[in-house]
């Protein structure tokens, strides 16, 4: 059965996953593995609301879908709830693929959407814009199309005193877009082990075992990785001042 509905998507993949398949298919397995579990550790959450106290099972508000080394995530509806449920569940996704040691990237849309879980079957402009979003950021982020910026932002969504949904200049390869993004540093400020401001070689000796030393990446590698830590750090020292 198919379904075409209007509804939150969010494509989210695995930086460089490509040359590690190259150099050492391996460990592309053992990262991929990684992701998943961590993907059906989050489908398991039960979120609660406070300001309305709903609870809502993952499992129950959205679907999530594996294929390479790529995961599709969109909603049964597109209601403010269900857009809550996926901004908490791609930031954990996020946070916890990175305490795996898996460098992602992700993007988030809305719009027209439609798909064919027997037939595997899956395509809409929401998809697409949340690919070109995510694909289109030079960093280890999530970034949020024009359709769904204003809704984040007026879900008046908190991390202590910090906004989730924050507006960043972010990178891109000819230059900065001004985007809507998740302040994913300051939600997961508590479980950091190292104090800001921290140091690229820092926040990239997680990924050494899979991509090399830093210094022997390519430019454009190395950029995505300083690009990453300049966000983390500014929203760090916005956090801490709050």
């Amino acid at each position: 059965m198919s379904t075409r509905e209007c509804r939150y998507v969010a494509h989210l993949d695995i930086l460089g996953m490509s040359s590690i398949v190259g150099n050492d298919f391996d460990e592309a397995w053992t990262m991929l593995s990684e992701l998943v579990a961590v993907r059906d550790r989050i489908g398991r959450l039960e979120l609660e609301f406070t300001e309305s106290g709903e609870r809502i099972r993952a499992i129950d508000a959205i679907h999530m879908v594996t294929f390479s080394d790529t995961i599709l995530l969109f909603t049964k509806g597109e209601s403010p709830p269900e857009l809550k449920c996926m901004i908490v569940l791609l930031t954990e996704i996020f946070h916890k693929a990175l305490c795996r040691c898996v460098p992602i990237r992700a993007g988030l849309a809305h719009g027209v959407f439609s798909f064919n879980l027997d037939k595997a079957m899956y395509a809409g402009p929401a998809l697409i814009e949340a690919y070109r979003v995510g694909e289109a950021a030079q960093w280890l982020g999530i970034a949020l199309g024009d359709s769904i910026r204003e809704k984040a932002r007026t879900l008046g969504m908190k991390s202590g005193k910090s906004d989730v949904v924050v507006d960043w200049p972010v990178p891109v390869k000819a230059g900065t877009v001004e985007c809507a993004v998740i302040n994913w540093p300051a939600v997961v400020a508590h479980d950091l082990k190292a104090k800001p401001p921290i140091t690229v070689p820092q926040f990239y000796a997680a990924f050494v075992k899979a991509f090399g030393l830093f210094e022997d990446l390519p430019l454009d590698v190395k950029a995505k990785y300083s690009n990453t830590v300049t966000f983390m750090n500014q929203m760090l020292a916005v956090h801490a001042g709050a």
